[in-house]
């Protein structure tokens, strides 16, 4: 009896111990981490630089060949803020939910102001795919069904005209 005493006491400090030091290392461990892994996708900057040249190319003669001089007043880059752009995969998030969609990406899309001279500019739209009930038990929507969903795009980023030169 004495024995079984003994060795409940042994656990019991062992469990708590255990449960202490996991407690207090997951702590540390996430006071100064966040969760996130390089996306596949992800370029060199040389990469970028190679593509944004071969756009300004590519975009310069097509002005040129248009007899247009205002290559150099198109927008060749945009920006949003951190916050804005957080705030709005949140608010498109939770629009899809609203509307019966499963948000899973964005979309950006080229565009122009027509009442600017067809100004360059980009839109993000968030895509995904309609909730349904379907006598199925496979839900079969990671074979790129994804569509864009109705919910308002973002735009009205920063425009600039400078090349990509980090």
């Amino acid at each position: 009896m004495k024995q079984l005493i003994y060795l409940k006491r042994i656990v019991f400090i062992t469990v708590i111990g255990f449960l202490a030091f996991n407690c207090s290392k997951d702590d540390s461990e996430n006071s100064g981490n966040t969760s996130f892994y390089k996306p596949e996708g992800v370029i060199t900057i040389n990469e970028a630089q190679d593509l944004h040249q071969a756009w300004q190319d590519k975009n310069a003669a097509l002005f040129n060949k248009a007899g247009s001089s205002k290559f150099s007043e198109q927008h060749q880059s945009f920006w949003w803020s951190l916050e804005d752009i957080r705030n709005y995969l949140d608010y498109a998030e939770q629009e899809a939910k609203d509307k019966g969609y499963n948000m899973n990406g964005i979309r950006v899309y080229l565009a122009a102001y027509p009442e600017k001279e067809g100004q360059n500019t980009l839109f993000i739209a968030p895509t995904g795919y309609e909730n349904t009930v379907k006598a199925s038990v496979l839900n079969l929507s990671f074979f790129g069904d994804d569509e864009d969903i109705p919910v308002g795009p973002l735009n009205r980023g920063a425009g600039g005209a400078g090349g990509y030169n980090p």
